[in-house]
């Protein structure tokens, strides 16, 4: 077993959700390729054609660069965002059980101290998961080691980051749920699909 369980998940995660962009898009670049041929060989001459086929190679590689780069491009860039949003939504369904206790032990609190227990925990559960997976840029590491793995190994991940996505949305609106539940009570919360 590995001593950095931690750090292995998150940036297995990770590098699901950024390959899994990736062959997004590359699905939708194969539909919106095949309506941009219909187009240019229905609607344009020979001359715009040539154009177009040569503004294409021209930019190829800085296209390429802007989607792929794995420092700077597009795709790693959105990876990053989701796979913290995800992760940081199970750190919110415990800031919001905690607004629940204040809010049923104290009553009204004050706005800032509802922003600072709302926020704190968000806030502790950020830094550990920066440290492991962005710092140093870290990740890259990691996704030389995956891109080696084999079929079994991605198809496996790609459940695991899956249930991680879903967990999370389900632990953020639970924890609202809950918040509710604990502040007024279970009997005064009227869910629509209950």
């Amino acid at each position: 077993m590995r001593d950095d369980r931690f750090e292995y998940f998150l940036n297995a995660v990770h590098y699901c959700i950024w390959r899994g962009d990736i062959r997004v898009r590359l699905f939708f670049d194969k539909i919106m390729g095949g309506f941009l041929l219909v187009f240019v060989t229905i609607f344009l001459s020979k001359k715009y054609k040539a154009r177009l086929y040569a503004h294409v190679v021209n930019h190829e590689k800085e296209t390429y660069d802007y989607f792929y780069n794995k420092k700077t491009g597009f795709h790693i860039n959105w990876a990053h965002y989701r796979v913290i949003v995800f992760y940081l939504c199970y750190s919110a369904c415990i800031s919001f059980l905690l607004e629940g206790i204040l809010f049923r032990v104290f009553g009204l609190i004050s706005p800032i101290i509802f922003g600072i227990i709302l926020i704190s925990p968000i806030w502790l559960f950020y830094i550990p998961a920066n440290k492991v997976v962005f710092s140093d840029d870290r990740y890259l590491k990691y996704f030389k080691e995956f891109e080696k793995m084999d079929k079994s190994w991605h198809r496996k991940w790609v459940m695991i980051t899956w249930a991680f996505c879903v967990g999370g949305i389900l632990a953020f609106f639970g924890g609202i749920i809950a918040l509710f539940a604990i502040a007024i009570g279970w009997s005064n919360v009227h869910l629509p699909f209950l």
